[in-house]
């Protein structure tokens, strides 16, 4: 797992340094004092979100505003901006790999130029718990894994290209009433059985599938009600019980070898599934 990030870097140009570049998506937390504040031109669709109130100028215009904790901005493309912040405050960043949001125009609309709205305020509940998701992800160590990132991150493309593009894109998306034909589910899922034990990517599934990222977590949902993430989730602990018959098995070694980061990832997935605790379910076989 991912776990480059320093919890509060004092500038976000230090923490932007330490971006994973591999990753399709990736957030940064940084605390900014009062007084001038620099943010650098990224090279990628970002996002940020207020983690306290505040109020800040922007140069050159020196328009006042005034924002709450869990405002989002998205904010202009390879574009540096200056502003001065009224008083310290903490944000978090999160910074979308260029290839994920053109993967997602080029699905929506494949020969028409889509550009994102950049905008200073927004009140967006599902952008807001996204981006608090990916904290939260952060926080913890990445323990979900890449399959959950690249999840989230394709999500997160998709919903800003159908809501936030200057010229709104028109549908273009193929029609999913029977969801993933049978042999592309079944090699889907005997990939998924194949290397369940390791950080599997949501690209190799679509390279398995020869489909988009966005089109696999569509279809797929609709023939499994699951997504990949979720459905992987749910193999994985079919694994630990099988694995947990071996009373030579530590549960330590029984998540492990099930593709769970850790035995406390181990618990909390498999009481979150079966209702109860791997103990519990070790004691009752």
């Amino acid at each position: 797992m991912n776990q480059k990030f320093g919890l509060k870097p004092s500038s976000l140009s230090g923490a932007l340094e330490t971006l994973e570049r591999s990753n399709l998506v990736d957030v940064v937390e940084f605390a900014a004092p009062k007084g001038e504040m620099e943010i650098p031109a990224i090279n990628g669709v970002s996002l940020a979100l207020s983690l306290s109130d505040v109020s800040w100028e922007d140069s050159p215009d020196r328009r006042a505003q005034d924002a709450g904790s869990g405002s989002v901005s998205l904010c202009p493309f390879n574009r540096a901006r200056n502003f001065r912040i009224g008083g310290a405050a903490e944000f978090a960043v999160v910074v979308l790999r260029n290839e994920t949001v053109d993967q997602v125009k080029q699905e929506t609309q494949p020969n028409r130029e889509i550009e994102l709205q950049a905008h200073d305020l927004l009140e967006d509940s599902m952008l807001r718990r996204l981006m608090k998701l990916l904290i939260h992800e952060k926080r913890k160590g990445f323990p979900s894994g890449l399959l959950f990132l690249d999840g989230i991150a394709t999500a997160l493309a998709s919903y800003l290209v159908r809501n936030y593009s200057l010229t709104r894109p028109f549908a273009v998306e193929k029609s999913l009433s029977g969801g993933m034909p049978p042999s592309m589910l079944r090699r889907c899922i005997e990939f998924m059985d194949a290397h369940f034990e390791r950080d599997l990517r949501l690209s190799e599934l679509a390279q398995e599938t020869k489909v988009s990222t966005s089109h696999l977590i569509r279809s797929f949902r609709q023939s499994t009600g699951k997504t990949p993430y979720q459905f992987l989730l749910h193999r994985r602990v079919e694994r630990a019980k099988v694995l947990m018959r071996d009373p030579r098995s530590s549960l330590t070694e029984v998540g492990l070898a099930s593709g769970f980061a850790d035995q406390h990832h181990l618990a909390r997935v498999f009481r979150r599934v079966t209702g109860v605790t791997p103990s519990s379910y070790r004691r009752s076989l």
